[in-house]
């Protein structure tokens, strides 16, 4: 099946990359392509200029890293066109959290051509007669669904957790599946490798989380004995009129917890939010517990305890 994700778009400049059969449209030469300070080579007969002009689609939140992934993908399609972005490369341009030590430096793709054969250098292909596939950005990357499962192999628990919870939020250019048809790709599928760890992840896979660090900061709270707090629990302000969403919470005792990434330091318009934020869920008798990355995590355990019993 293959389907479009329309999303907010933007332009950067980046390389379009050509092969010798596009010189003569491009107004180059092969002589040309030997100077080493306009052109370089991407894959054997694949060329890019080392400062482009042309202007590109790509998502808003699209950085140096997915411009990079993109021109290496594109360069590669040229030479094969039947190919379709997999597994960590479509992780990087579905804009999805990867932990570091998983990340290399290969384009991952994946034909439904029995005979394809690819051997470059830090290229990975991988074969498979059926799987899904998403026009994402003019990029061909295979579904949200079925990536979610091809990387189950890759990542911890907690870390495919996480790349579940932005898979189906509106993060980035999301949601690009559905913890639907996450579970029921599940149920269908006769095999599945780390199917029990895909399945422990779709128990604790949960709706517009915001961040990775939230999702780190819920399974901290359920891993350490804690019960499971609501993502984003409601909250009516009556000062305001408002409904406010804090990004963890205990509603049956009003006990907010926030996790502060390093914007919210440094933002004074974030702060001045923070702190209104703050005032109005304590006016509704909320305590709010704050979380940052120099947080002692002991002693916020001993914090949460005294509230939790």
């Amino acid at each position: 099946m293959r389907r479009t994700i329309l999303s907010p778009a933007d332009f950067q400049t980046a390389p379009v990359p050509f092969t010798n059969n596009d010189l003569k449209a491009r107004g180059f030469t092969k002589f040309a392509l030997q100077d080493k300070s306009r052109f370089t080579q991407v894959f054997r007969g694949v060329w890019i200029e080392t400062a482009p002009s042309t202007m590109v689609l790509c998502p808003p939140w699209a950085d140096r890293n997915w411009l990079k992934q993109r021109t290496k993908f594109s360069a590669l399609r040229l030479l094969h066109p039947s190919i379709v972005a997999d597994s960590l490369t479509a992780a990087v341009l579905y804009g999805l959290p990867l932990p570091n030590r998983v990340i290399d430096r290969s384009t991952h793709v994946i034909s439904d051509d029995p005979y394809l054969r690819i051997r470059r250098a830090r290229v990975r292909l991988r074969r498979r007669a059926a799987f899904d596939r998403t026009d994402f950005y003019d990029l061909p990357i295979i579904s949200g669904t079925d990536l979610f499962f091809a990387l189950a192999p890759q990542l911890y628990d907690n870390e495919l957790i996480a790349v579940g919870d932005a898979a189906i939020s509106r993060r980035r250019s999301g949601p690009i599946t559905s913890l639907e048809l996450l579970r029921a790709h599940a149920e269908a599928s006769g095999y599945l490798r780390e199917r029990k760890k895909a399945e422990r992840a779709l128990a604790l896979i949960r709706e517009t989380v915001d961040s990775p660090r939230e999702t780190w900061l819920r399974l901290w709270i359920i891993d350490n004995g804690f019960p499971e707090p609501v993502v984003h629990p409601s909250v009516d302000c009556s000062l305001v009129g408002a409904t406010l969403h804090p990004d963890l919470g205990y509603p049956d005792i009003k006990l907010a917890i926030e996790y502060e990434g390093d914007h919210h330091r440094t933002s004074s318009i974030q702060f001045g939010v923070d702190i209104e934020r703050r005032q109005l869920l304590e006016a509704e008798g909320w305590v709010v517990l704050r979380v940052s990355k120099r947080t002692d995590m002991a002693r916020f355990k001993q914090l949460l305890a005294s509230y939790l019993g």
